[in-house]
């Protein structure tokens, strides 16, 4: 009897080793983000009070196939994503008056397209573009209007007064330096200096600043912070579960924002418009748990004035859920 028992024990083991080192992959990834600042329990509703993004990443097979031993990068992901931004002054209550409105009304309604390559040494470049509209066609209004009756919040007043409408293409460019060499680097810390442009007539800024990652990780073309936990092979992982934290820190400098400027384009008769503030940072604080087919995230985000008029500067929190699925 001690064969069967030594032959049942070893296949469990061996069952055990290969869960352990090897996680099984997914091709696709849908993931959903809520950002509010009601989330901050501040009882402050304005500014950019609300987002909701819908993203698919995915493995795209033909360009990964084209990846050799010899080539810089390991792995390329591709995205689609489809998302709206909501901003409004600090009140909106019924006796909001025009000298109150020290933000614009705006919506931002766009359907994104994004590539991102990994590089062996750490790096990660992300490129994508955005074609979407502000004013009246982005929904906002009505959106706020349904949140606010779900939740039984005040009814939002001053819409009348929002940007006009505008179609805009936008580009962007995000880049994230590995600072710390893969082969000294300690396991639960990582630093990367980031950059990002973008260019277009709804947005032109540039940015940049550091991330800082601490707990327990993968290698970027493997963990969430990159959207890379997707694959079409089962490969050998060092962290088949990850949690940690992370701090962005960063400055921006703002050429345009048609959210507070009004369109570039268009006639913003009837609008109540407000001085761009070119300057300005932002910290970001997340945490990430993260494992097979799900991750969860949360980040608080704390913005400087984007306008001369504004009151106070601007917090929120973003909630994030991910799951991987595909063969």
């Amino acid at each position: 009897m001690s064969c069967p028992i030594n032959f049942v024990l070893r296949l469990v083991i061996l069952c055990c080793f290969t869960y352990c080192g090897y996680s099984q992959q997914h091709p696709y990834e849908l993931k959903v983000t809520s950002e509010n600042d009601n989330y901050c329990l501040q009882f402050h509703d304005g500014y950019y009070t609300n987002g909701l993004f819908l993203t698919l990443n995915y493995l795209p097979n033909r360009l990964n196939k084209r990846i050799t031993d010899a080539n810089k990068l390991t792995k390329i992901t591709s995205s689609y994503q489809l998302g709206q931004l909501i901003f409004t002054p600090g009140s909106i209550g019924p006796a909001i008056t025009v000298d109150l409105i020290d933000r614009p009304f705006a919506g931002y309604l766009f359907a994104e397209k994004g590539m991102t390559f990994f590089y062996k040494k750490g790096h990660v470049l992300k490129t994508s573009v955005a074609v979407g509209v502000v004013g009246k066609d982005a929904l906002a209004e009505q959106s706020q209007l349904f949140i606010h009756r779900t939740f039984d919040l005040i009814k939002p007043k001053g819409w009348n007064y929002q940007v006009k409408n505008e179609i805009g293409v936008n580009l962007q460019g995000q880049y994230w330096h590995e600072l710390i060499p893969d082969s000294w680097r300690k396991t639960w810390l990582n630093v990367h200096a980031t950059s990002q442009v973008t260019i277009g007539n709804t947005f032109t800024n540039a940015s940049a600043g550091f991330l800082f990652q601490v707990g327990r990780f993968a290698r970027p073309d493997q963990s969430s912070l990159f959207n890379a936990r997707i694959d079409r092979v089962q490969a050998p992982t060092q962290k088949t579960t990850e949690l940690y934290g992370f701090f962005h820190p960063s400055y921006q400098y703002q050429l345009y924002n048609a959210t507070v400027e009004g369109g570039l384009f268009s006639s913003n008769a009837g609008a109540i418009l407000s001085p761009l503030r070119h300057w300005g940072y932002r910290n970001d604080i997340g945490f990430v748990f993260s494992q097979a087919r799900w991750t969860l995230q949360v980040v608080y985000s704390f913005k400087q004035r984007e306008t001369a008029r504004m009151r106070q500067n601007e917090q929120y929190v973003g909630l994030t859920t991910a799951y991987r699925f595909g063969q």
